[in-house]
């Protein structure tokens, strides 16, 4: 059974296929991409649960992502945003008022990426709760 969809939006390969092959062994489906452009066009394709998206890509600025994904379909997919610049870095703030879940800092704990999933996933279904 598959848990979850979820998109990798990273330009660094081993970080892509390290979250691919972990969230993989937890039964999700995964798509990678490394590129913005790859990315949103995979992101209209496949409609992810959960997005996790790297602050700098090499064709794009990831808050730019996160602000078109919001544009576009509002907060139905939970954004996950990665960055090597620390918690208290003006980017993750800047990312979190655009509605990212959350932010993971690099380098992270691989075996804490299916938790990561399964709160987001939790998030989004309260959020769709409320709506109604």
């Amino acid at each position: 059974m598959i848990m979850a969809k979820v998109l990798v939006i990273d330009d660094e390969a081993t970080i892509r296929w390290a979250i691919e092959q972990t969230l993989r062994t937890a039964g999700h489906e995964v798509a990678v991409a490394e590129t913005a452009a790859e990315g949103l066009a995979l992101f209209r394709q496949i409609r992810p649960d959960v997005v996790f998206l790297d602050i700098r890509l090499p064709d794009q600025n990831g808050l730019v992502v996160l602000k078109q994904i919001e544009d576009e379909y509002g907060r139905e997919t939970a954004v996950i945003v990665m960055s090597a610049f620390g918690e208290g870095s003006c980017t993750q703030e800047e990312a979190l008022a655009l509605g990212a879940q959350s932010c993971l800092n690099k380098p992270f704990r691989f075996d804490e990426l299916d938790a990561v999933v399964a709160d987001a996933l939790d998030a989004k279904r309260q959020c769709s709760r409320g709506r109604h």
